[in-house]
């Protein structure tokens, strides 16, 4: 009996003591290694009813993507007058050369986007692919061009970002390396920002990961505002609240290196 009292209070004062490490970390400012945040598999939303009609475009939706060939692809949302949910789909159209012609509209799948937030965002990856992400009953989902065969998409996925409608959308960055940067307000409980990280096309992407809490108690951040690439390599992102006129700015300790503290850069603004 004594041995076993005597193991239980072992684990309180070394729980206790982790408990304390954690704290002096926080208050001292110490730059945090970014934490792996728990995913659970969010289905992307689809109408396969729909016979893949391009009735009319959603206004403010035409997104354009240069690529690395000097041609620019682009991505829209359409209203399908078959869908049986009547909301949009995302259809995708390239230049034939640089300066050139467009080709045809044509879907990229029978996902839904919508329906509160709309946004979609795309990037050209290491491979001359592009990754597109779009918002669908408050996931991202993502799927990749030509996987799976030419003028193909991958299957759609959920990407493991869920930032709240108001919040914004999700931001995409290249390195100078070509690696790719995700970045989302993130989700209740999970942290201000959250990120993931593509190395390259083969790799894939990594898991999705905690930028560390805003010190002050309250603050929800929307998307990035600003993602910048320092002259040694290394970010630094600044976001601003998403219900008043103050923005957080953090940094990298190095290039891949774990996250700084969230700093305010403009401290006047009322909610």
């Amino acid at each position: 009996m004594g041995t076993r009292r005597g193991a239980s209070r072992g684990r309180r004062v070394r729980a206790c003591a982790r408990a304390a490490v954690a704290i002096t970390l926080l208050c001292t400012g110490a730059a945090l290694a970014p934490t792996a945040v728990a995913q659970t598999a969010a289905a992307c939303s689809t109408d396969t009813g729909a016979t893949g009609l391009a009735s009319s475009p959603v206004s403010d939706t035409l997104v354009s993507v240069r690529r690395a060939d000097g041609r620019i692809a682009q991505l829209q949302l359409f209203y399908d007058a078959t869908a049986t949910r009547g909301l949009p789909f995302v259809w995708h159209r390239e230049q034939d050369a640089p300066g050139g012609a467009y080709g045809g509209w044509q879907r990229v799948s029978a996902a839904t986007v919508g329906p509160k937030s709309y946004a979609m965002t795309a990037i050209e990856n290491s491979a001359g692919k592009l990754e597109l992400l779009f918002s669908t009953y408050g996931v991202f989902c993502h799927t990749v061009e030509d996987a799976g065969g030419a003028g193909g998409w991958s299957a759609v996925e959920g990407f493991g970002l869920a930032p709240t409608p108001y919040h914004g959308g999700v931001v995409l960055f290249k390195e100078r390396d070509g690696s790719i940067d995700a970045f989302a307000s993130g989700t209740y409980g999970a942290g201000s920002m959250e990120l993931r990280h593509q190395q390259n096309a083969a790799a894939g992407w990594g898991p999705t990961r905690s930028m560390g809490q805003v010190p002050d108690a309250g603050v929800g951040l929307s998307q990035p505002s600003t993602v910048e690439q320092l002259p040694d390599g290394s970010l630094r992102v600044a976001a601003r609240e998403w219900n008043r006129d103050r923005t957080w700015e953090t940094w990298q300790s190095s290039p891949g290196g774990n996250w700084g503290p969230w700093q305010l850069t403009s401290p006047s603004g009322t909610p």
